[in-house]
């Protein structure tokens, strides 16, 4: 177990000037704990674990985690027998070899609070203000529901949680405002300005408790679930974050969503879930985004199937567009799904389940159980998505294929939404996609708002127009010709962007842009089935160029990202045919200038 040491002497003795000198000119130390030979040291730019290694501790490691690098964290005081009688930091990652670190803390002998705050002050950022019109249950009196479905939560005054949390334990920062707040049997869950922070009281003196801190920033997504009917007793909410997950190790150890997933359960005769949910669209979401409106005779709305092909679009799950009008009226009203700034720009229904294209967020409403009382609204918001792909519908295919990859590395790491051929294009969606997720919503707005008739992707003719000036493999093609077909037969770009390499290998392409990597896989013996792969340079972690040897006729590009299942790219580069260090330059400008 660690005790606090003084962080100053640890400065001194890793600063620019000693003979170890780990920290940067100006780097100041503001924590320090030692645990036997190791030390933890929380500086205003960093952590560092220092572990001393080997008999002679001559071999050490010092390993930097950034700030950016943690997405959430907890305390957990010491209990009250002394077989528990250590405190613990706990701090979760977004770092996939790293997805936790724990440190003990010796009770009396480390400060957990101090603790508590200096990671906060890293973490959370500038003051925010408070929302208006929550209803924060000012001088509400705790009901203490019956043992029937005590568990759930229920309201809790949030004026007098944030008197207690300020003072008693210290958890909340000096500007920092509880907004809301729930209890169910021992725990409470309260939102903040800053974050939510779920107290979980352990053992059975209740001694124990754990103080989870989970940043807005660190959210990815959310869900609310309503109650079903008869004794289904709870509403949820659901959070999703970019915290790492416990992969496990074996058929003893199964994988684990830890912190990458979290669930509230309430008591749904005394909380309004839908005032939950209107408070996490406003902190999660914002209201910043363009008011965007896309023309109805675009989205290929149809008619409600009937007959055989109603039960196979049910089955199948397809996608059709539907209007967007009936729903914008709905979600706006007595629930108000909707912020007031959001508007629902394309919508598609399969059976009875709904998926809706904001401009603030895609919004699935999966409807469940045979009541359909249960209902989850599922919101992502745009700059959570870290790539996604459209494939368009071949010859034998009914559907044409949309998949979104988020930050969260647990269940809601890859959406699939597959559409019904010619009840939807897929083009509009991949291209108003492009435009919220790599482009300004300035550009989503203008583009939607100007955008014509567009050709479909999955014409032959247009195809073949699309190969035809370019017939070898890992060979570098004209980007400027990419770029024309690429705004024409294929509407692929937004705006502002701009081909500057292309390759080809075999029928496929990459295509790097100023915006993302595209790789264009060309399917099927007619090459109809097109999928598009998009990863925007800003989940690009990093990059390596490999030059040919003397027996080699290509050189490699390796291309490093956050997305799951595509953490490393490929792209070999004909030696005769393509400059390999032209990449090198091009990866070197886009993610380190």
């Amino acid at each position: 177990n660690a005790k606090q040491i003084d962080a100053a002497a640890v400065q001194a003795q890793l600063s620019s000037a000693s003979p170890t000198p780990v920290l940067l000119p100006g780097e100041r130390a503001e924590l320090a704990f030692k645990s036997g030979r190791d030390t933890v040291l929380i500086t205003d730019k960093r952590l560092i674990l220092i572990d001393v290694k080997g008999i002679t501790g001559k071999r050490v490691e010092f390993l930097t985690v950034l700030w950016s690098s943690i997405s959430g964290f907890a305390v957990e005081t010491a209990g009250s027998t002394f077989l528990d009688g250590d405190s613990e930091l706990k701090l979760y990652t977004n770092i996939i070899a790293l997805p936790h670190f724990y440190q003990d803390l010796r009770k009396a002998q480390a400060d957990l609070f101090a603790v508590q705050t200096a990671i906060a002050n890293k973490l959370l950022g500038k003051d925010a203000a408070p929302l208006k019109d929550v209803d924060r249950r000012t001088g509400h009196v705790d009901p203490k529901t019956s043992w029937i479905g005590r568990g759930n939560a229920r309201p809790l005054d949030a004026d007098e949680m944030d008197r207690v949390f300020h003072a008693s334990p210290p958890i909340l920062q000096g500007g920092e405002r509880c907004e809301m707040a729930f209890k169910g049997r021992r725990d409470v869950v309260m939102f903040t300005t800053k974050r939510i922070v779920a107290v979980d009281t352990k053992g059975l003196t209740g001694t124990r408790i754990e103080y989870l801190s989970v940043p807005w920033a660190s959210i990815v997504g959310f869900a609310v679930e309503t109650a079903g009917s008869g004794l289904d007793l709870d509403a949820e909410a659901k959070i999703w974050t970019d915290m790492m997950f416990h992969r496990g190790g074996g058929e003893n150890d199964p994988p684990q969503p830890y912190r990458s997933y979290l669930t509230f359960d309430f008591n749904k005769g005394l909380v309004d879930i839908f005032a939950i949910k209107r408070y996490l669209s406003v902190r999660c979401l914002g209201a910043d985004k363009p008011n965007v409106q896309i023309k109805p005779s675009m989205l290929m709305i149809s008619a409600p199937d009937k007959g055989m092909e109603s039960f196979i679009s049910k089955i199948g799950g397809d996608q059709r567009a539907i209007d967007v009008t009936e729903l914008n009226q709905l979600l706006h009203g007595q629930q108000q799904m909707l912020l007031d700034d959001e508007n629902i720009i394309m919508a598609f229904k399969a059976g009875r389940d709904t998926t809706a294209f904001t401009n603030l967020r895609i919004l699935s409403i999966d409807v469940k159980g045979i009541t359909g009382k249960r209902v989850q609204f599922t919101s992502i918001e745009y700059s959570r998505i870290i790539s996604f792909a459209t494939e368009s519908a071949g010859d034998w295919d009914r559907d044409s294929e949309l998949k979104i990859y988020t930050r969260n590395l647990w269940n809601l790491q890859k959406i699939k939404l597959d559409f019904r051929k010619g009840k939807a294009d897929i083009v509009v969606i991949q291209k108003f996609l492009s435009a919220m997720v790599l482009g300004s919503h300035d550009d989503a707005a203008n583009y939607l708002n100007n955008l014509g008739t567009t050709p479909t992707a999955a014409n032959p003719v247009t195809m073949a127009t699309f190969l035809s000036y370019v017939t070898e493999n890992s060979v570098k093609v004209d980007a400027h010709a990419t770029e024309e077909h690429l705004r024409s037969e294929m509407p692929v770009l937004v705006t502002d962007e701009h081909v500057e390499h292309c390759f080809r290998t075999g029928r496929d392409m990459f295509v790097f842009t100023t915006a993302r990597v595209l790789f264009i896989d060309v399917q099927g013996l007619r090459g109809k089935k097109l999928l598009y792969l998009s990863i925007p340079l800003r989940v690009v972690t990093g990059f390596a160029v490999e030059t040919a040897g003397h027996m080699d006729r290509d050189a490699e590009v390796y291309i490093h990202t956050d997305v799951p299942a595509k953490e490393v790219i490929q792209q070999d580069i004909l030696v005769k045919r393509g400059d390999v260090m032209e990449m090198h330059e091009f990866f070197t400008e886009k993610l380190m200038f």
